[in-house]
């Protein structure tokens, strides 16, 4: 995977599945198929449907950029 270098380049799609995500939160983890780094998805950034929720262990792809605190997802839809 490309992960773009200093800032919050957009990454190229890639797919995983949600390890958790709290609703009442609004936000929690994805672990990619490639075995990098788990990404952190907030509520916003989730494109699929009209409730923008996610389940534990759902499929889903996404772009990857690298935030302040790590890897972060966007653009984020169910598989």
């Amino acid at each position: 995977m490309n992960r773009s270098e200093g800032g919050k380049g957009v990454d190229v799609m890639v797919r995983g599945r949600v390890d958790w995500y709290s609703d009442s939160l609004g936000h929690g983890f994805i672990s990619p198929e490639d075995g990098s780094p788990k990404a952190f998805v907030r509520r916003k950034d989730i494109v699929t449907g009209e409730e923008k929720t996610l389940e534990n262990n759902d499929k889903v792809s996404y772009e990857v950029i690298q935030g302040v605190e790590g890897p972060e997802a966007r653009n984020v839809s169910k598989v």
